[in-house]
């Protein structure tokens, strides 16, 4: 039986690829010691890897590692080496990394394993190969499904690898390696902006940087007002398991999960088949509000509606509508707003009724203030969106290179 070859090859490598199991490019492999939770120590002497340190990009958080205070023995058994894979077995089963040499001893926890590979693997080629949907596969394969998906040991040593000769696997390493450096840059610079934004928020929300009118003159003061006197909350859409549409017909009903970094994402839809309320249907500069969720910090998290599809909202939500929202969708998006909720939540369910919120007081500007404050923030914003959608292009290129360069 023939190899498959990969769609995408660099030029001057047609040599055959090698199919056989993993277990055959391990030199060791090993679970992570078990200790006792009173053995984390913040003056100890090893970090232990756990699955939530372990990014989807397929990096390492070192910064946010625990540190435990476990005898040199232990550690220099299972002390990970630059090189070595390291790979979640619970949870998030099959999520890798390739580790990196750091200042002090890391090892993996007890719900990770080891693995050091022989010398004709690049760990890097590696890191890139275990991204692959052909990997996703294998270790739906193997996962034992229960209250906590678990990946036996075992069951990684039988994985189907087909493996090119080491330089060409070094040419791809350093190929994505590259497109992921080209994302890093995006994404740090998509933080900054984010950072900036945050920052210029709270100068211009706290008054310590004012805008003059067009013709030069300074505005007057701001006049405190609570939102329930500028506008109006309104309660979303009671429905039921009944009411749901599985075939794409009816309305959308937006929910706390359309609600994502400020912006609105509708890749998670839930559609009804009810009569709607036109108070109810979502109008543009509407704000979309989170009032109840089972997740606190999620309670408060809001964004402002720019969107011609016809929607409505949950009973979990709320839409604040105003004349003045496009100033009032930034406060919301401030420290101090999200602070005000989380201060004011009911005491027996995470929740905020729309009564509390319309007695929020805040310092008020006139309307061509807010204006130029709404039309400044919003060109940050603008360049934010440029910079995700640059991140996400990116990260669609490489994983169609993933498809393409691996089988």
């Amino acid at each position: 039986m023939s190899v498959p070859v990969p769609k995408l090859r660099f030029k001057n490598f047609s040599q055959a690829l090698i199919n056989g199991p993993f277990e055959q490019y391990i030199k060791s492999s090993k679970y992570g010691p078990r200790f006792d939770a009173n053995d984390y120590d913040l003056n100890g002497n090893v970090k232990t890897i756990r699955g939530t340190d372990v990014a989807l990009d397929a990096t390492i958080k070192y910064e946010q590692v625990p540190i435990a205070n476990l005898p040199q023995k232990l550690i220099d058994e299972h002390q990970l080496q630059e090189g070595d894979i390291l790979m979640i077995t619970t949870a998030d089963c099959g999520l890798s990394a390739v580790f990196e040499k750091q200042e002090i001893p890391f090892i993996a926890s007890a719900y990770a394993v080891r693995i050091v590979l022989k010398n004709s693997l690049d760990s890097l080629w590696v890191k890139y190969y275990l991204q692959t949907q052909h990997i996703v596969n294998e270790v739906n394969k193997y996962v034992r499904k229960g209250t906590l998906s678990n990946l036996p040991l075992s069951d990684i040593s039988k994985f189907s690898f087909t493996v090119p000769a080491l330089e060409e696997q070094t040419k791809i390493a350093t190929f994505l390696s590259a497109v992921d450096e080209k994302i890093s840059q995006l994404t740090q610079k998509h933080e900054l902006l984010s950072q900036y934004k945050q920052g210029m928020m709270q100068k211009l929300f706290s008054q310590q940087i004012r805008f003059k009118a067009d013709d030069g003159s300074e505005f007057g003061e701001w006049e405190e007002k609570k939102l329930g006197e500028v506008g109006e909350n309104i309660i979303g859409l009671t429905y039921s398991p009944t009411d749901v549409t599985n075939d794409g017909t009816g309305i959308l009903v937006l929910r706390s999960s359309n609600i994502k970094e400020g912006r609105l994402d509708k890749s998670d839809k839930v559609r009804v088949n009810k009569k709607i309320q036109d108070k109810i249907i979502v109008q543009p500069n509407d704000i979309l509000i989170c009032t109840r969720n089972g997740s606190q910090r999620l309670i408060g998290k809001s964004v402002i509606i720019n969107d011609d599809e016809v929607m409505t909202f949950g009973a979990f939500m709320s839409v604040y509508r105003s004349k003045y929202n496009r100033f009032i969708a930034y406060l919301m998006q401030t420290p101090w707003f999200f602070e005000q909720v989380q201060m004011n939540l009911g005491a027996r369910i995470n929740q905020i009724t729309t009564g509390t919120l319309n007695e929020f007081t805040f310092d008020f500007p006139c309307l061509e203030e807010q204006t130029k404050i709404a039309n400044f923030l919003s060109a940050i914003d603008q360049k934010i969106e440029v910079v995700a959608q640059q991140i996400e292009q990116a990260k669609q290129w490489k994983k169609g290179l993933l498809q393409q360069m691996f089988v």
